[in-house]
């Protein structure tokens, strides 16, 4: 996995969803290495879930696009829309019906066409279900292995099944978005449903591990349920603004 994937995968982790579940309420904060990023720091993501909000942070902003980068996304069930944090002042609220928009104006920015629609993920031939257990922070987890396109990749993902996240209204985002912006290596489904949650994904090549990120620490009683609300003094901006403030950037 690429930095781009990892920098994608700290914005894109809450851009999914299931069925109405009873909703995780704690902090899991993760540690995301990769090898061969050349500042080779760990980036670390703090998630925090309550009823029907999800925050992601992390010590990473990334760069969205030209002129936009993202300090933490919020995501809000009962607002039916998520905000990317973009500075302590201002946050670019997205509804779900903004999502096509975002996207033309993403490739626009980039100067790239969205991929052509992919191949259904081959499952029986490439996911395997190795029978293997541990626990990680108290949780019992189970191990899966998805196969690489090469006989010397493979990805792990350890899952539990006892924490379930309701992801909201974001699987539009990651169908819209994440799944034409990135190469299918693990598909979304397996680490990201409302029956489990990864604890531990770890990718390797010859035997070597490439990508890693692993949960750190899981709060279910001190953790800042405030870091789901928005500050009143945070400015709401939409893509129409978001757009006209670029134009007059340029």
């Amino acid at each position: 996995m690429n930095s781009r994937l990892v920098f994608c995968l700290i914005f894109l982790f809450v851009l999914f969803t299931g069925t109405a579940v009873a909703q995780f309420e704690g902090e899991i904060s993760f540690e995301v290495t990769n090898p061969n990023q050349q500042s080779g720091q760990p980036v670390l993501m703090d998630m925090t879930f309550t009823e029907n909000r999800i925050f992601v942070d992390s010590n990473v902003s990334m760069n969205v696009m030209a002129g936009l980068r993202a300090q933490g996304v919020l995501v809000r069930h009962d607002e039916q829309d998520f905000v990317v944090i973009t500075n302590e002042d201002e946050g670019l609220q997205v509804a779900k019906s903004d999502l096509e928009s975002l996207v033309n104006l993403i490739n626009q920015m980039r100067g790239q066409q969205q991929n052509a629609a992919m191949e259904p993920f081959p499952w029986e031939e490439r996911l395997v279900e190795t029978g293997e257990e541990q626990r990680i922070h108290g949780y019992n987890t189970q191990q899966f292995i998805v196969k690489g396109e090469t006989e010397n990749e493979y990805v792990s993902v350890w899952l539990t099944n006892e924490i379930n996240v309701d992801w909201g209204l974001l699987s539009d985002a990651w169908y819209a978005i994440g799944s034409k912006q990135l190469d299918r290596e693990v598909p979304i489904e397996v680490v990201m449903n409302n029956q489990s949650f990864p604890l531990l994904v770890e990718s390797f090549v010859n035997e070597q591990v490439v990508f890693k990120a692993e949960s750190v620490s899981i709060d279910e009683d001190t953790f800042d349920r405030t870091k789901t609300t928005l500050s009143p003094a945070l400015k709401l901006i939409g893509l129409t603004e978001l757009m006209m403030n670029m134009f007059r950037q340029n």
